[in-house]
C-alpha cells in the first residue's frame, strides 16, 4: 500500500496493516511511503505487549519534510 504525496499537510495516518502491525506515516510528505519495514524513510519499530496474544508492532515512519521538529512533544 502506498500513500502518494500531493502537498505538505503536517498530518499523519495510522494504518493497521495486519492483526499485529500498525504503520504511522506522514501524509503529503516529500517521498512516497509504503506500509512496510523496508520503506525508504527507515521506520522505527516499537513492540506492543498484548495480554494473551503475541506482541504487536507499531512502525513509526520518518518524514522528510521535518514536521516532527515542529510538534509539541518533540524532544531535541
Amino acid at each position: 500500500m502506498v500513500v502518494e504525496p500531493t502537498r505538505m499537510s503536517g498530518q499523519w495516518l495510522a494504518q493497521e496493516v495486519s492483526d499485529a502491525a500498525v504503520h504511522t506515516v506522514p501524509l503529503d510528505d516529500l517521498i512516497v511511503h509504503d506500509f512496510t519495514e523496508g520503506c525508504p524513510c527507515g521506520p522505527r519499530p516499537g513492540r506492543i505487549a498484548r495480554d494473551g496474544r503475541s506482541d504487536g508492532w507499531v512502525y513509526t515512519h520518518h518524514s522528510l519534510d521535518g514536521r516532527e521538529f515542529n510538534e509539541p512533544d518533540h524532544q531535541p
